[in-house]
């Protein structure tokens, strides 16, 4: 709880509390080697650690042992080499940064190749699901969202996070720890829009379908479409934008 003066235009100023989204770095260390800093929201950290992992393509992220050492330092049982030499002080906005380009994600992605469809009225549902479920959200405000649902549109996992790239970070790690990797048979879905980072995660992870309450990014549409993942975008009062691999979303 932090102390604020709420205000009303031509009212009244009134002191009061509000809750406050948490924010504050973690320390990635692989076998002892500093490989990356954080900025998010506390809690599921070894998710977080693990689903970055996962989307950075390292070998062995979804099986190794990962320890929480402390409140803000992970370890992690993997080479320090394998996360490359790139600087890996990130916000919560980006997670690791730097994989910019389809070339790059061309050396270490397979294409999802998942053949089943889901009715278009399972889709519409699911941003309002993930939103009954961000308890956080609803108290401060101030959180972005991710969940993984089955076939059938029901929810199996809710993170938070006050990065975007981090929240689904989160969920790829539950699905990895719940032997439910490579994801596909899962929806990824997303309080935000659809960047490049967000995509080439749901690739990396295996998930066939991407849902977005917000628009998707060119780049991201293109990483969709070479590697086989159907994303949706501005998914909200029954309606939605297919922008690649519309085909799994029937009537």
């Amino acid at each position: 709880m932090r102390a604020i003066e709420r205000l009303e235009v031509g009212g009244a100023r009134t002191a009061t509390t509000d809750l406050i989204v948490d924010e504050a770095p973690l320390e990635l260390t692989a076998r002892g080697a500093l490989v990356a800093t954080i900025l998010r929201t506390p809690g599921h950290d070894r998710e977080l650690a693990r689903g970055l992992a996962i989307a950075e393509g390292i070998a062995g992220a979804a099986t190794a042992t990962i320890t929480q050492v402390a409140t803000d330092l992970i370890e992690l049982d993997l080479p320090a080499a394998a996360f490359g030499a790139r600087s890996l002080v990130a916000s919560a906005a980006c997670g690791l940064c730097g994989r910019a380009t389809i070339a790059d994600l061309e050396r270490r992605a397979v294409e999802v190749t998942a053949e089943w469809r889901v009715d278009a009225a399972v889709i519409a549902a699911l941003p309002d699901r993930l939103r009954a479920a961000q308890a956080t959200f609803g108290a401060t405000g101030g959180l972005h969202g991710a969940a993984l649902a089955d076939r059938t549109g029901a929810i199996l996992a809710v993170r938070e996070d006050v990065g975007r790239h981090n929240a689904l970070d989160k969920v790829i790690g539950w699905a990895a720890e719940h032997d439910r990797l490579p994801g596909g048979a899962l929806i990824a879905i997303l309080s935000g829009r659809l960047g490049y980072e967000l995509a080439q995660k749901a690739v990396a992870a295996g998930i066939p379908i991407v849902v977005a309450i917000s628009a998707p990014s060119t780049l991201a549409i293109d990483v969709c479409e070479r590697f086989g993942v159907t994303a949706c975008g501005f998914v909200r009062g029954g309606r939605m934008n297919l922008y690649s691999h519309g085909w799994r979303v029937t009537q």
